[in-house]
Formats: C-alpha cells, structure tokens, sequence
C-alpha cells in the first residue's frame, strides 16, 4: 500500500497562462490526484497524490516553463476516524398546515342542441 504524499513546487508563474500550463503538466503526471497553486506570489504549486515521481515532475516543468525547484516532499496523514459515529439529531416542527376545503361537484351543464341562430340558412 502506497501512502500518499504532498509535493511542493516552486516555478516561474507570473501570469494566469503559465499556471494553466503549469497545471496541465502536474494533471497528467501519473499517480496526481489533486493540484493547486498557492503561495504569496502564487508560485508555488502543491501537488497530492500515491507514487507521484516528484524529481520527474520537477524536471518536466522545468523543460516547459524553465524554472522550477522541488521545495518539499512530505506525507499526508489521514485523519484519524472516531469510533462510534456521531449521532444525527432531527427536530421536527408542528404542522400548520390546513388542507383547502373540499369544493362539492358543479351541477352537470346539458348542452342541448338549438336552433341555429344564422338567419340565412
């Protein structure tokens, strides 16, 4: 079982098109399964995933933004589960609700054939 692991990055990415690039390179590295841009100047890119080759990684945004340095590689702890779930409390609120009064049925209209009222036939 790999463990997961949280990668630090930083390059050259002054504008919102070389972290776009930068994004789409991290994204189908093998093994990626979350990326971000962070930092104050947001040159940092924090990449989380299971066997991520990191060195490789580095080197490939390096041939296509031209500077990057792998600032950290650290491990992403779980956290921990309790043991007895917590227990959902439901309230339920009176009903106000008052139903429409029935309306009886209308009295059937007939409609009995007349006679025509055009003159000219």
């Amino acid at each position: 079982m790999k463990l997961q692991q949280k990668i630090i990055i930083e390059g050259q990415m002054p504008t919102e098109k070389s972290r776009t690039k930068a994004l789409g390179i991290a994204v189908v590295a093998d093994g990626v399964s979350s990326v971000e841009i962070g930092g104050e100047r947001k040159d940092q890119m924090v990449v989380i995933g299971t066997g991520v080759d990191s060195v490789c990684l580095t080197s490939s945004l390096r041939k296509r933004l031209g500077h990057a340095i792998l600032v950290s590689v650290e491990e992403v702890k779980d956290k921990p589960t309790s043991a007895t779930p917590t227990p959902i409390q439901y309230s339920w609120a009176p009903s106000y609700y008052e139903p429409y009064p029935h309306m009886g049925m209308y009295p059937p209209v007939s409609y009995e054939p007349t006679q025509p009222t055009c003159s000219l036939m």
